[in-house]
């Protein structure tokens, strides 16, 4: 809980300055918890992001799972709706060049090194290919301002989908 708090604080901070400006100091006031509970969870601000992402991508699969429809449509769409949630920080994200953070915590949601390591070459390179395009479109759309709509942005991801191509959605329902 208190990783949270401190990540919303940094977040909302930087929707008011620049996050080189930001300070440890002001996170911890902001979250309303000691420098040492900072330093206890974090090694640098860049963790943060790095948690909040992880902590977008949580909320992301936990709603999904909720779902009565589990088809790879629903999957994108409340993977969109979920980020849209979170506009405003994506966007303070964004704006700070720390978006490149998310590719990171793609990587291990999707869980691209299980498949890199026991998918034959031409499964890995076609999991990096639709790794890749999700997140350069999330990052295409936050330059955007997110301006699109999930459900736009869910029917443009899967107008680029062969029908019956691998997917990441499959292999993180297998592992997840």
């Amino acid at each position: 809980m208190m990783m949270s708090y401190i990540a919303e604080a940094l977040v909302l901070l930087m929707q008011q300055k620049p996050y080189s400006e930001i300070t440890i100091g002001e996170i911890t006031k902001k979250a309303g918890v000691n420098r040492s509970t900072y330093y206890r969870h974090f090694e640098s601000k860049e963790n943060i992001i790095l948690f909040y992402f992880d902590s977008i991508m949580n909320e992301y699969l936990n709603r999904f799972r909720s779902k009565q429809n589990t088809d790879f449509r629903e999957y994108m769409l409340t993977m969109f709706e979920t980020f849209y949630t979170h506009k405003d920080a994506l966007l303070a994200i964004h704006r700070e060049g720390l978006s490149i953070l998310l590719f990171d915590v793609l990587m291990k949601y999707f869980n691209f090194s299980e498949i890199e390591m026991s998918a034959p070459p031409i499964q890995q390179f076609a999991a990096s290919y639709y790794l890749g395009g999700i997140y350069n479109n999330i990052l295409l759309w936050f330059s955007h301002a997110m301006k699109e709509t999930p459900k736009e942005m869910t029917r443009i991801a899967l107008s680029f989908r062969p029908q019956q191509s691998l997917t990441l959605f499959r292999a993180c329902l297998k592992t997840q």
